[in-house]
């Protein structure tokens, strides 16, 4: 079957799972307009309408999409391993300050082995230049990344809509020239936006007071190296 069309069912499926198995989360992605209620003392939220949202609940079922394709999983375990390093770094240590620079030294130890694991990209992306500076390169970009990614959706909230925005288009475009796997690049963006959508979640459920926990700092690191993961990728086709 044609990639594309392939890639498009899994994505579909995934999407439509959740309205059989969680109705309530789909109904709260697709109908809530989260925002600090009168008299709060909590900030005007982000309006929870397209791209977190729905996206919450297609990642709630992102395995569905993983395993109808024999394609792209293997490719997709160094990003895993680099996310469970940030999860499980932030779930054990978020609460202690006087932990944050083993969580530090956890970003950085994550950004490597998503380099140096990734056989799936090329190994060099700038030929003059030998194989360990790429490498070095490209955890300074992932790194980077992630820092300049949090820096601007804590400090600068509608930044995350605008960065959303720009990286869904650089990517439809990259599919459109068919440069990249279908597969791959759908399944990283339905879990970046799953991620997202927690966190805007995670906002509404404590300021109602639902038993759901924060995600923070933690949250924005994880969405942040998978962006940072799909960037990499594009730039090794750009270049290559």
């Amino acid at each position: 079957m044609n990639e594309l069309i392939t890639a498009t069912l899994n994505f579909a499926m995934a999407f439509g799972a959740i309205f059989l198995v969680h109705p309530s989360v789909a109904q709260v992605a697709l109908a809530k307009n989260l925002t600090a209620p009168p008299g709060s003392h909590h900030p005007p939220g982000i309006p929870l309408l397209s791209m977190g949202g729905i996206s919450m609940f297609i990642g709630i079922n992102l395995s569905l999409a993983i395993f109808s394709t024999n394609e792209g999983f293997a490719s997709l375990h160094p990003l895993i391993a680099a996310l469970i390093i940030l999860l499980f770094s932030g779930m054990l240590l978020d609460t202690d300050m006087a932990f944050r620079y083993v969580r530090q030294v956890a970003r950085l130890f994550a950004a490597a082995v998503l380099v140096l694991h990734d056989h799936s990209n090329p190994a060099i992306l700038l030929p003059g230049l030998p194989s360990w500076l790429n490498a070095l390169l490209q955890m300074v970009f992932v790194i980077g990344f992630m820092y300049g990614y949090h820096e601007l959706v804590m400090y600068r909230k509608m930044t995350f809509f605008y960065l959303a925005l720009i990286n869904v288009l650089v990517f439809a475009f990259l599919l459109w020239q068919r440069q990249a796997p279908f597969n791959e690049l759908l399944l990283a963006l339905s879990l970046a936006g799953s991620l997202s959508g927690v966190l805007v979640y995670s906002r509404y459920a404590r300021q109602k007071n639902k038993p759901l926990p924060l995600v923070g700092h933690t949250g924005i690191f994880l969405i942040a190296i998978i962006l940072a993961a799909l960037w990499l990728r594009f730039f090794a086709y750009w270049i290559n």
